[in-house]
């Protein structure tokens, strides 16, 4: 079954300043995504108000993140057009640079608080979990984040002339992205809480949450249209290998430490 999207992805825009549904299920995405960070916190035992400020850096940093590498993947357009760079509102940016900056600020910032990192890390997990298929939602409208075109019979057609969709795009059947990550990130998310619902050492919830979506990311990915970067790998990708490798290295050498030590070093 064929989904046709014809609505417009601008709800209003007065001149340069641009609402959109994007911009709409952004937002909801980011109180969705605090809102189960903090109740994980509250559930780990770490204090709100040092929490709350390090929610508010690890923001900061997710979206300058987010946008940095959709620019960085769209370079020779925002070359052209540079003005747009900061644009964000008109929809455009990547998840894994709102990953990688949100989780060095939230660091960073959990650090210099004084409270454990691993354990921010952890309740962190859920929320960017959650708000990713919330947001994804908003790139189904859009079509900022569209597939490859298909002829399943499960694609996504858009039809709006503001449709982010490459313009020969516009009509032709596609494979519906999102709904492939929003579906993907459900179950990475069931498996991490059935992972660690019984009580793993900090970190392990976050890292497993890294592998998890590092590896559907990197599947997926096949289905989109990106510029291929090296490798014949597109940025996702190999952000994607880098990230999930690294995470998996951590879970190798924390599984060989006695716990005792970890928690000796604040972990």
């Amino acid at each position: 079954m064929l989904v046709n999207i014809t609505i417009d992805p601008i709800i209003v825009q007065l001149g340069p300043l641009q609402l959109g549904w994007h911009g709409i299920f952004s937002m909801l995405a980011l109180v969705a995504g605090v809102w189960v960070g903090l109740w994980r916190a509250e559930r780990l035992g770490l204090p709100a108000d040092p929490i709350m400020n390090g929610v508010g850096w690890a923001i900061a940093g997710g979206v300058v993140g987010a946008r940095l590498f959709h620019v960085l993947d769209h370079l020779p357009y925002y070359s052209e057009h540079p003005s747009e760079i900061v644009a964000i509102w008109q929809g455009g940016i990547a998840v894994y640079g709102g990953f990688v900056g949100g989780v060095i600020a939230g660091a960073i910032a959990t650090r210099a608080q004084g409270l454990p990192v691993w354990p921010a890390l952890d309740a962190g997990a859920a929320g960017m979990l959650v708000g990713q298929a919330v947001g994804r939602l908003g790139c189904l409208v859009n079509g900022d984040a569209w597939g490859g075109p298909t002829g399943c019979p499960c694609g996504v057609v858009y039809w709006h002339e503001h449709a982010l969709v490459p313009p020969e795009l516009i009509g032709v059947p596609t494979h519906p992205y999102p709904l492939y990550e929003i579906v993907g990130v459900a179950i990475v998310l069931g498996l991490v809480w059935l992972a660690v619902r019984r009580g793993r050492r900090p970190g392990t919830a976050f890292l497993l949450a890294t592998v998890g979506y590092a590896a559907l990311r990197f599947s997926l990915t096949f289905v989109r249209q990106e510029p291929i970067v090296a490798l014949g790998l597109q940025e996702a990708q190999l952000v994607a290998l880098l990230t999930g490798g690294v995470a998996l290295v951590l879970l190798a050498l924390r599984a060989l430490r006695p716990e005792s030590r970890l928690a000796g070093r604040g972990a």
